[in-house]
């Protein structure tokens, strides 16, 4: 399969992306690491006049941690330069997993957060691992900049909160509470590089003295159009001691939130069924970074 034919553009800088695409949103796709994009275009055949690439842009590109802003990643960072911050296993360590699943060495090298979160597909491995941190986006145009949840930025399968003439600017993950511990789980079918069938996150606060939850986000992944964040069940978490019946409760309350699809790899039963015990299992890796 060929690509299509299109005009490629490479802006100097955001002033110039913004008008680039201002000019031809309607008509453009951005370019980070091209993993995605440059595999849909060959496949879609598409009529698409400009691809802007935003790869040499360094402000787009740009990591950084203090604990008064947290963990700020520009759109186009790549997902190994990600990982590869000591911070992001040591404060991070479900990003650090949910990236750590995506494809090869080769395919991180060049993906890019943004590129993962823009593409908006269902069985994405950041987006959960994300909303579980409670991360916002900036969404920037040439005439103003905004930020909103990353949990409500993706609406839908293949679908975000982008209008035309933005682009995701940076994505910005809290600083994490003291005692605080997170994991991302996943199934697959065959191990490595491949679509997860189910994927969970979870982060969770404990009291200092006593073990009890304090805090808990979940956010729940490939079991609906776009990431669910299941703060119902987190609730149950609450003010609570971990044990076997209130863990059952919890992964209860996301399976019966959680809206899975029936597909040749797996029924929407299945599915709820092995969701059940990755929230099991990513709460006792989660817990045990806090316990011991």
């Amino acid at each position: 399969m060929y690509l299509p034919s299109f005009q490629y553009l490479a802006p100097k800088d955001t002033g110039e992306l913004a008008a680039l695409l201002s000019d031809h949103g309607d008509n453009a796709r951005i370019l980070s690491g091209g993993t995605d994009l440059l595999v849909q275009l060959k496949n879609s055949g598409a009529d698409l006049g400009y691809v802007i690439d935003i790869s040499g842009l360094e402000k787009l590109s740009e990591i950084s941690y203090d604990d008064t802003n947290g963990l700020v990643i520009g759109a186009a960072a790549k997902l190994d330069d990600i990982m590869a911050l000591p911070v992001v296993k040591e404060k991070y360590f479900a990003l650090y997993q949910a990236i750590e699943t995506i494809g090869a060495r080769q395919i991180r090298t060049m993906g890019s957060l943004g590129g993962n979160i823009c593409n908006a597909s269902p069985a994405a491995d950041t987006p959960p691992a994300l909303v579980a941190f409670n991360a916002e986006v900036s969404i920037a145009s040439d005439a103003a900049e905004r930020q909103m949840p990353l949990v409500d930025f993706i609406q839908g399968n293949r679908k975000t909160d982008l209008g035309k003439g933005e682009y995701l600017k940076s994505i910005t993950l809290p600083v994490p509470a003291k005692n605080s511990g997170s994991a991302y789980h996943h199934f697959r079918v065959r191990g490595g590089m491949e679509i997860a069938m189910v994927a969970a996150a979870l982060s969770i606060q404990l009291e200092a003295d006593n073990g009890t939850v304090k805090d808990a986000v979940i956010a729940l992944g490939v079991v609906g159009p776009a990431p669910i964040k299941a703060e119902d069940a987190a609730k149950i978490l609450i003010g609570q001691k971990p044990n076997e019946e209130l863990l059952q409760s919890v992964s209860q309350a996301c399976a019966d939130i959680s809206q899975p699809i029936d597909d040749f790899r797996a029924s929407a039963e299945y599915r709820k069924e092995i969701l059940r015990v990755l929230i099991e299992e990513a709460f006792d890796e989660a817990y045990a970074q806090v316990a011991g």
